[in-house]
């Protein structure tokens, strides 16, 4: 259950943020926070479908060393196009493969961000809905996962602070998951298989928790044009304990210079070598889709998913 709860959560963080985050003119650390924030959680549109087309699906990959690689499809729907004052957004996710398939997950982000996440859960196996406690984010999870759940939906901007340690042009050379020949299947085979780099002028923001945390502190390295974040790096004892990737494209028909979304998320931990991979095939990416009501983001919508 764990680990269903960490793939499930792909995309709210806390923050004081939202669709209203100007572009900056001028630059101190908690902004650079800021605009990560709205760049992560896509602030720039109303609404975002990745549905999978017979070919094409959100993985997630995930892989220990030496061991066949577990898969998942997913599709998912986020809604930002609120202004109730209530709610902030809500997001679908729903299991297309394995054993979690039929399963899907609603998370409601509320404006008052003293509240906890809504999670509903539709479990097909009960044919019920299942309302979930928020999770810690400090529970005994692997540091990958930890590292996955973190980014997407528990870490508060406030539990942090933030240090703007400088501007610098930095290379990134993106890793791919390596699988053997024997353990790919029509979807690993999508995975992009070479290397690619870019150079970029990068913020160095280093964020160290005010509480206890699984890691003492981490750094980002975030474009100083568009706020996408490239690389973090998680510290634990002066040492590197995971390190996280992240490919950006440009969001079609937006004219926000930052409207950029990350298709290639990857992670490894140095000391065990497990990795995850999330992957989003541009081709399933629509944004902006008109004549979805509102009300597919419910709980009649999770009580009609088939198995």
């Amino acid at each position: 259950m764990r680990f269903l709860m960490m793939v499930l959560l792909t995309v709210t963080l806390y923050a004081n943020v939202d669709r209203k985050l100007k572009y900056p003119t001028k630059i101190d650390a908690l902004e650079v926070a800021k605009q990560v924030y709205f760049v992560n959680h896509q602030f720039y549109l109303n609404n975002q479908i990745l549905k999978a087309t017979k070919h094409k699906s959100i993985l997630i990959v995930r892989k220990s060393k030496n061991k066949k690689p577990r898969v998942l499809r997913v599709n998912r729907y986020l809604n930002n196009d609120y202004n109730d004052g209530i709610t902030k957004s809500k997001d679908l996710v729903v299991f297309t493969s394995s054993q979690l398939k039929g399963t899907g997950v609603l998370a409601r982000e509320y404006v008052d961000e003293k509240k906890s996440l809504e999670i509903m859960m539709w479990l097909p196996a009960l044919r019920k809905v299942r309302r979930m406690a928020e999770p810690s984010k400090n529970m005994g999870y692997s540091a990958a996962d930890v590292a996955f759940l973190e980014e997407a939906k528990l870490r508060r901007l406030d539990e942090d602070t933030y240090e703007l340690v400088g501007t610098r042009v930095k290379s990134f050379e993106y890793e791919r998951l390596k699988i053997k020949k024997a353990y790919l299947n029509k979807y690993t085979k999508q995975l992009p298989k070479n290397n690619k780099k870019i150079t970029a002028k990068v913020y160095v923001l280093k964020a160290t928790p005010k509480e206890n945390a699984w890691y003492d502190y981490r750094l980002d390295y975030i474009d100083t044009k568009h706020f996408t974040n490239y690389e973090t790096k998680f510290y634990v004892d002066g040492k590197i304990s995971k390190i996280i990737q992240r490919e950006w494209t440009k969001v079609k028909g937006i004219k926000d210079k930052r409207a950029y979304m990350w298709t290639y998320w990857y992670s490894i931990n140095p000391v065990t070598k497990f990795e995850t991979v999330n992957f989003i095939p541009n081709e399933i990416i629509k944004s902006n889709v008109k004549g979805v009501k509102k009300t597919f983001w419910s709980e009649r919508t999770l009580s009609k998913i088939k198995k």
